[in-house]
This record gives C-alpha cells, sequence and structure tokens, in this order.
C-alpha cells in the first residue's frame, strides 16, 4: 500500500506507526493514546556554551523494543523525514538514537574544540571534528551548519563515552543501534524548544507504539537560559475550549455535543462538556498544528465523514465575470504592449530608500505619505508603494547588462495615505519607463499620446515641476482641468543614484482619476 500524505503540519503522519495510531481510533483505541513517561533516572547538563549553537534539547528512554531489521530500517526512516522535512535538514531539529545501556548519567551537552577526537559512525578510527567535517560523509554534507563556529556541540556521557556531534554524527560504539539493542535514548537538539519537543514527541510515540516502554529525562539549563529545569518529553496534553454552537454554524452541521465527543475521540483526542454549549478538547503534544477552533472543526469534519455533509445551494445565484475596473486596465495593458513595449510586474512592497531618497524626496514626505508594513520579514519590503515609476527606476538599474533601448511598462494598485483624513485609498496606475540613447521629452509623449487617441480621452500638458524630473522638461497631464498623472525626462541626479548612464524617461497615470474609465471604483477601497 502506498499513502501519499501532503500536509507539512503533521509529521507525526510521517510514519506507518502515526498512520496506524489515527486508524485506530476509529476502531479499538479511540481517545488520547498512552502518554504516560516515568522517571528514567537520567539526567542531561546543559553547559552555557551551546546557547548561542544549538541551545535546546528534549531526550527520552524507550526500554523493551524488540528489534529486527525491518524495524530499525522504520526508525531510520522516521528519523531521517523528520530531520529532513521538519527540522530543515537538520538545522532546525536533529534526532540521535543510542543504546542507553552504554550510557551513564548525567550526560553532558556541552562544547568542544575542532581538535576534539571520537570515533564517527561506520568508521574504524577517531577522527578530529575538523576531519570529519572533510572527510565523513555526513560531516561533509552537514558542516555548513556548524563551520563558523570555532566550538563545536558534543553529547557526552558521565563514563566520557561520546554519544554524538548533533547534528553532524553519532559515535560508532554509543550510537550504533543493531537487532540486540532493547533499550535506547532518543534526544533532539534544535534551535526552536517547542520544535525540539515535538520532534521528540514524533518519534518515541513511534517507537511506544512498537512496544517500548517510554521514560522521562530530566533536562537541567545553564543560568543563561529562560528555561532552567524541563522534562521530556512532555506528557501533558494541549487543551483547547471550543464552542459547540461555532463548530455547528462553521460546519454547516447539526452535530450534538456527545457526538462531537465521540468523533473527537476516533482522531485520538479527548473531550467533555462544560457547560452546555462548551467542549474541553485534550489533544496529544505532537498536535502542534492545531492554532484555533477552526482547526478542532477540521477534527471533526474529518471523522464525521466529508460525504456525509449534505450540500445546500446558495440563496442567491449570480454570475462571475471580470470586473469593469479590471477590464479597463487590460486595455491599457493591451494598447502599451501593442506600442512595442515590454510588460514588467514588479512586486507591491518595497522599501523606504526606492519611495524616497533614490527618486529625491525626503524622509518626511515617505512617512506623511506612504503606508509602513509594522511586521515586515525583510527591510526591503516595509512600503506599500505609492507609484510604479520608482519600482520601474530600480527594475531599469537591475538590467544595465541588457540590451537597449529598455521600453518597459507596469499597470497596477498603488496605496497612498490620504491626508485629509487619514484613510488609505488603493488606486489603480498605469506607468512607462523608455531608456536609451534617443529617448527624449517627445518619444515618451508620443507613447501618451497614442494611448488617450486610443482611449479617445482628450487631455492636455501643463509644465510642472516634479521631485521626478528635469525642470523645464516636465508636465502634469490634465484630463478635465484636473491633474491624472505626469511625464517627463528623469532627474540627472536619480539616473546616477541608479548607475543608468542613457537618456531615461517616463510617465504615470492614475488611471482612477480618469473620469471615461471605471478603474475609479477602487477609490471606495479604504482601509482605517
Amino acid at each position: 500500500m502506498t499513502i501519499d500524505i501532503k500536509t507539512s503540519n503533521r509529521p507525526d503522519l510521517w510514519s506507518a506507526e502515526g498512520i496506524a495510531r489515527v486508524v485506530r481510533g476509529k476502531f479499538d483505541q479511540p481517545g488520547l493514546p498512552p502518554l504516560d513517561a516515568p522517571k528514567s533516572g537520567f539526567e542531561i547538563i546543559v553547559d552555557a556554551g551551546v546557547f548561542d549553537k544549538r541551545p535546546y534539547i528534549g531526550a527520552a528512554v524507550v526500554r523493551g523494543l524488540e528489534l529486527d531489521n525491518f524495524l530499525i530500517k522504520q526508525i531510520i526512516q522516521i528519523q531521517d523525514k523528520v530531520d529532513f522535512s521538519f527540522g530543515r535538514k537538520r538545522k532546525r531539529t536533529s534526532i540521535g538514537i543510542y543504546n542507553i545501556n552504554m550510557i551513564d548519567s548525567p550526560i553532558k551537552y556541552t562544547t568542544v574544540d575542532r581538535k576534539f577526537k571520537f570515533q564517527p559512525l561506520q568508521f574504524e578510527e577517531e577522527l578530529t571534528v575538523d576531519e570529519i567535517f572533510e572527510r565523513h560523509p555526513k560531516g561533509i554534507e552537514y558542516r555548513h551548519i556548524l563551520d563558523k563556529h570555532k566550538k563545536v556541540p558534543m553529547l557526552i556521557g558521565a563514563n566520557d563515552s561520546v554519544l554524538s556531534m548533533p547534528p553532524i554524527i553519532n559515535s560508532n560504539h554509543v550510537g550504533r543501534v543493531t537487532e540486540e539493542t532493547t533499550d535506547v535514548l532518543v534526544e533532539v537538539t534544535g534551535t526552536r524548544h517547542d520544535a525540539v519537543i515535538q520532534s521528540l514527541a514524533v518519534v518515541v510515540q513511534a517507537l511506544r507504539d512498537r512496544g517500548g516502554v517510554v521514560e522521562s529525562v530530566d533536562i537541567k539549563y545553564a543560568d543563561n537560559y529562560d528555561i532552567l529545569n524541563d522534562t521530556t518529553p512532555h506528557t501533558k496534553p494541549i487543551e483547547f475550549k471550543v464552542n459547540i454552537k461555532d463548530i455547528n454554524d462553521y460546519l454547516g452541521s447539526k452535530i450534538s455535543g456527545k457526538k462531537m465527543i465521540k468523533l473527537l475521540e476516533m482522531r485520538r483526542n479527548t473531550a467533555e462538556l462544560v457547560g452546555k454549549e462548551e467542549l474541553l478538547v485534550k489533544l496529544p503534544p505532537w498536535r502542534k498544528d492545531v492554532l484555533h477552533w477552526v482547526d478542532i472543526s477540521e477534527d471533526i469534519a474529518i471523522a464525521y465523514g466529508y460525504n456525509e455533509f449534505v450540500p445546500t445551494e446558495a440563496k442567491v445565484v449570480t454570475s462571475g465575470k471580470i470586473a469593469q475596473s479590471t477590464e479597463d486596465e487590460n486595455l491599457v495593458r493591451q494598447i502599451l504592449t501593442g506600442l512595442g513595449l515590454v510588460e514588467v510586474l514588479n512586486y507591491t512592497l518595497t522599501n523606504k530608500e526606492v519611495l524616497g531618497v533614490n527618486i529625491r524626496r525626503d524622509n518626511k514626505w515617505v512617512l506623511d505619505n506612504c503606508v509602513e508594513i509594522s511586521n515586515p520579514v525583510s527591510l526591503n519590503y516595509n512600503f506599500v508603494r505609492t507609484d510604479l515609476l520608482s519600482g520601474l527606476l530600480r527594475f531599469s538599474s537591475l538590467n544595465k547588462h541588457n540590451e537597449y533601448p529598455q521600453r518597459v511598462f507596469e499597470t497596477g494598485e498603488c496605496v497612498q495615505i490620504d491626508s485629509e483624513n487619514s484613510d488609505v485609498i488603493t488606486d489603480v496606475h498605469a506607468s512607462s519607463l523608455l531608456v536609451g540613447i534617443n529617448e527624449s521629452f517627445e518619444t515618451i509623449q508620443s507613447t501618451v499620446d497614442t494611448l488617450f487617441h486610443l482611449l479617445r480621452i482628450e487631455y492636455t500638458l501643463k509644465a510642472s515641476q516634479s521631485s521626478y524630473y528635469l525642470d523645464g522638461r516636465s508636465a502634469n497631464i490634465l484630463i478635465d482641468g484636473r491633474v491624472a498623472g505626469h511625464i517627463g525626462e528623469v532627474h540627472p541626479e536619480i539616473l546616477e543614484t541608479y548607475s543608468i548612464e542613457l537618456p531615461t524617461v517616463g510617465f504615470e497615470l492614475d488611471l482612477s482619476s480618469v473620469p471615461q474609465l471605471n478603474c475609479n471604483s477602487l477609490n471606495t477601497n479604504k482601509v482605517q
């Protein structure tokens, strides 16, 4: 049987044991799986030196395993899969499994210099850390994780036996599991505590399902940690309170509270009524994918059966079509393409330099007129664009290696703060940039003139000054006496900033300001 699992947030399903665990919930084993883990007597002491390298660790002892060649391969498969996908190729988390009968407590999670020697897995000789990086296949593959550090993490037992160098390689002595092994230590190290705990839970529960008895390990962190003491694996279920009516409204169902409890138990959870309309749901510790009551409703829907939901017809029948504003934008796009211009598509997000100093605007203008992202992923994309021409200039600077002339355009939404009422207004713009030895005000005016002629719109030009353009070679585009855009020869200071060495001209048109087009419907899209 081949099962293709697309979900990336359920690593507990990436093994035969995990799939069997969920399936059994529908038949003979509903409710929470066993989670108990009595004390093993083992302890791991975390040294302060690993804090800036690979700070967190979790561990468990699993006894009474009956390992054969197939089961060892299964363990290696889930270990590799979790390390590769959930562990981000061992960078976030990595798993190690050892013969516990060769290890004395306490285990030290510490650092050693790169001249430290031990015998890595599948090698007959001792190697230094640097030699492992150069000669061992796993050292070569994963050395980039630790290569910048003068000291590297190391797990060492109380009898000075080396367990492993996380996340690179186990030792050949303690870190080799065979068919004779019955009791193992499972450890996970990583850069995020929650990810370490989840990875450990996934592997340990799979071994429990194979008949192992799980015991906990005490973790004692150094004083520079927020966590001082931890006991792993975590056995406390994750708890959520959910409203029965909210779930029924969301699913379009009429499932009773008692029925919901049975459905949740089929998904290997437990639940109980607390009041008339609320359930207290308890989930296994590895269910970190549950963030909201909607995730609980999904579990209920899966157990209930998607095919059991009766489809309902929409009360209002409507037919979809392209919005008029989009049709107007497409018409402008079609005309500019017909004039031999190449369309580009820049990001809606940009940065303060592109909107400000690069085009001769001060920071105050940017802060007063531009929308800033409060939690940007990158400082390169922390403002919403107010126009398209600034992005086209940056685009041109990144394409100086390509052939000239370069004649490009873009259409799309731009966002600007309305200073009068502090609203944020979205408009549709069209802009073009021509770069080449023969480009001048006359060539860009010819483009604008042809565009308006084909749109059957009357317009006029009125001399103006702009941060974009050279004085005396720029104008506002007027329609019915109102400013709808601007046109001109790009100022030499901007060209110098972007290292563009050829004449450059451009225009920008606010399609939302053109009365004959319907793009101005977007002006009603205001966000407080």
